[in-house]
């Protein structure tokens, strides 16, 4: 505890001096204990570019960060029946003889052209007749397609209403998928509480999605009594079986030392692993604890590696400060790069980093001449979409 105690004193008068570094560790370490003084040391280190302390800030400025919810499951090609390579010819015969899991399996293959020609309106003649017969999965697949408008208009409450019919039968991406409908208030009001019961219905079953569901209402409060310990478990059920937007929102978690104690090491871990499926933010997050050695051993060219990553997967934080990182002779960049990612993060951002990016861009433009200037322009509505010379 001395020892403890002895850091954090020499930690604030560094931050006393005008260390950034110290300034920002003294705020982040204040957050849980004074956020009036934590918010002060982070500004005085804000104000000298420390790019930590910029991100918690905007990270403490807004909502917790719950990452959206995931889209309707799609019901996967195909359902276990028969040989993995049953034929199109078997299953017809299958189906035309009542049998509702070739039905099912048949119309998947309508739906996605798997040995046959891809026809929605056949599949969905299959899926329901197989529906009629009672079939969870039948049921699930009709409604799906009224739900996202495949093959037939898009129709909230036959969705529901087909989705509820699984659901009942015990199917759990019927469960998720009707869950989601309610806790959004399509097809009838929203009700969270209605959508957590389903939520938890599907994820007594493992369903990966509906786990992270929870997670994010746990979480936020929403429907269910704010809870970080639950929040926690369920993100860690959902981030097992590698759900990205679950392990960014459980490494979070613990690098706050929300619901458990703070774990940076799990997660860097768990920022890696949601980056390498392309996350953007999880990239920008494990970019910073590279940079800082959080959790995992510092190494800054690996750090501008993920930044980079972060940048052109669109992270406006990310795209700000590899300008930053460019414009001061960095990663290889030069200005006119710089000012290309100055430019994206100003349009792609919300106000604080736009406004930021629009500092910083203005700041290099008497770097560049008039010919730079022009070929950094291009290259900027080229990024955008704009296109043009």
């Amino acid at each position: 505890m001395t020892k403890k105690v002895e850091m954090l004193s020499n930690t604030r008068a560094l931050a006393e001096k005008g260390e950034a570094f110290a300034q920002f560790h003294l705020g982040r370490y204040l957050v849980k204990q004074d956020r009036e003084q934590a918010l002060k040391w982070l500004t005085l280190a804000a104000k000298q570019n420390h790019a930590e302390a910029i991100a918690l800030l905007a990270e403490l400025a807004a909502p917790p960060p719950v990452a959206d919810m995931p889209e309707p499951e799609v019901i996967p090609d195909p359902l276990e029946f028969g040989p993995p390579k049953e034929s199109a010819e078997t299953l017809l015969a299958a189906a035309q003889a009542g049998e509702a899991e070739a039905m099912v399996v048949l119309g998947d293959r309508y739906r996605s052209g798997d040995g046959v020609q891809a026809d929605l309106r056949e599949a969905m003649k299959w899926y329901r007749k197989a529906a009629e017969m009672g079939s969870a999965p039948g049921e699930c697949a009709v409604a799906m397609l009224y739900d996202l408008g495949m093959g037939v208009p898009a129709d909230a409450q036959e969705a529901k209403a087909w989705y509820l019919k699984a659901a009942r039968r015990g199917d759990a991406r019927a469960q998720f998928n009707l869950g989601n409908m309610i806790r959004e208030g399509r097809g009838g009001a929203a009700n969270p509480e209605v959508a957590a019961k389903w939520f938890l219905a599907a994820a007594k079953q493992g369903d990966a999605a509906a786990n992270f569901a929870l997670g994010a209402l746990y979480e936020t409060g929403s429907g269910v009594p704010k809870d970080a310990v639950q929040a926690m478990e369920h993100y860690r059920d959902a981030a097992e079986q590698g759900d990205a937007d679950a392990q960014f929102n459980l490494a979070n978690m613990l690098r706050q030392g929300l619901g458990a104690e703070m774990d940076l090491a799990e997660a860097a871990m768990l920022y890696r692993r949601a980056a390498e499926q392309g996350k953007a933010a999880a990239q920008f997050n494990y970019a910073l604890m590279l940079a800082g050695g959080q959790g995992v051993q510092r190494n800054e060219e690996a750090a501008a590696r993920w930044l980079r990553r972060a940048a052109e997967s669109g992270d406006a934080r990310a795209q700000y400060e590899l300008g930053r990182l460019c414009a001061s002779g960095g990663t290889g960049g030069d200005p006119i790069e710089a000012h290309v990612w100055f430019g994206l993060a100003e349009a792609g951002a919300e106000s604080g980093i736009a406004e930021r990016a629009r500092t910083a861009r203005a700041a290099l433009a008497p770097r560049l001449d008039a010919d730079a200037l022009r070929e950094a322009e291009r290259r900027l509505r080229e990024r955008i979409g704009g296109g043009g010379q």
